[in-house]
């Protein structure tokens, strides 16, 4: 059903999209692949997509209104120099307005896997989508961050044998920068995380992105997360509601919401598809749960913020 599937850019469309010559190990399927640049961001806006790789950016603007990201359903505003976190699951574009530049790396699992502990990936926006993707620096953590950036590209460059390993390294320190950037805005009770909280989370970024009506949500109520989990409900409900001043179930809402905007927004699946792709057994119970939420129904939503997706730049 691929008319039915949203769009997955993988490394190689992104270097066509792009005008770059394709790297020799994407020919190859389960190679491990890095790459860091640096580049003048010009008005433009990119496809509106999902990205089968990882991305962080640290954007170098002072100019308001110099672009806005587009994250699943919610739109930020660039108008600042900061780290933005790409997450493999969650659909982005960006439109930028006023030029600014940028440094970037990206890479692909088989690059980092079994170097990021899963406490860290849980912390992190780049693999939890459920942390706010982009993080404002200041002049100083600007310069920082630029360097690490900077070793990075020297490092790419040159034929020492263990320079990937070194690119790891540095590619965990820009990790650990963004979290302990984040969670200084944060407050104190909201750093905190329970290893409960952190598999709960887990279980449930796990069914997401839907990506075909034929694979529908299977875990929506608490009582589901609590079985895997191997606990009673209430107490899975009272750690959560403890370490995110939210119940399991408006959690669980918000996320099922979230993914309906992005299904209305970015795929020509009819109201119903959409229905029985987020575990509803009647699409008239989709909406009236989607219009309890949003106060508007699925098919109001989509009239009004169906999303056109650009051609590639």
């Amino acid at each position: 059903m691929p008319d039915k599937l949203i769009p997955t850019e993988s490394l190689v469309q992104f270097y066509k999209r792009t005008g770059q010559d394709i790297p020799p190990e994407l020919q190859e399927s389960g190679k491990a692949h890095f790459n860091v640049r640096e580049a003048l961001t010009s008005a433009r806006k990119t496809p509106f997509n999902r990205r089968d790789y990882f991305k962080v950016c640290l954007s170098c603007t002072t100019g308001k209104g110099s672009g806005v990201l587009l994250y699943n359903d919610e739109e930020i505003q660039i108008n600042q120099s900061c780290l933005i976190f790409t997450n493999p699951a969650v659909p982005t574009s960006i439109e930028i307005h006023e030029p600014f530049n940028r440094l970037y790396c990206l890479f692909n699992t088989p690059f980092i896997e079994g170097y990021i502990p899963a406490d860290i990936q849980y912390a992190c926006p780049l693999f939890n989508s459920s942390l706010p993707p982009v993080i404002p620096v200041t002049k100083e953590e600007k310069e920082q961050l630029t360097t690490y950036f900077r070793q990075m590209q020297m490092l790419q460059a040159t034929d020492y044998t263990f320079k990937w390993d070194m690119i790891r390294n540095l590619l965990q320190l820009l990790i650990h920068e963004g979290i302990r950037l984040q969670q200084s805005l944060q407050t104190p009770a909201s750093m905190v995380r329970d290893r409960l909280v952190n598999d709960f989370f887990a279980l449930l970024n796990q069914q997401f992105p839907v990506d075909s009506p034929e694979a529908p949500l299977k875990l929506l109520m608490p009582a589901h997360f609590a079985d895997l989990l191997h606990v009673h409900v209430n107490h899975l409900n009272s750690v959560v509601k403890k370490h995110t001043n939210k119940t399991t179930r408006e959690i669980i809402h918000e996320r099922v919401i979230s993914e309906a905007k992005t299904l209305l927004r970015n795929t020509n699946w009819n109201i119903a598809e959409i229905a029985y792709a987020l575990g509803f057994e009647y699409p008239s119970h989709f909406n009236k749960y989607f219009k309890q939420v949003t106060a508007l129904t699925p098919l109001e939503f989509r009239v009004g913020k169906k999303t056109v997706t650009p051609a590639p730049i």
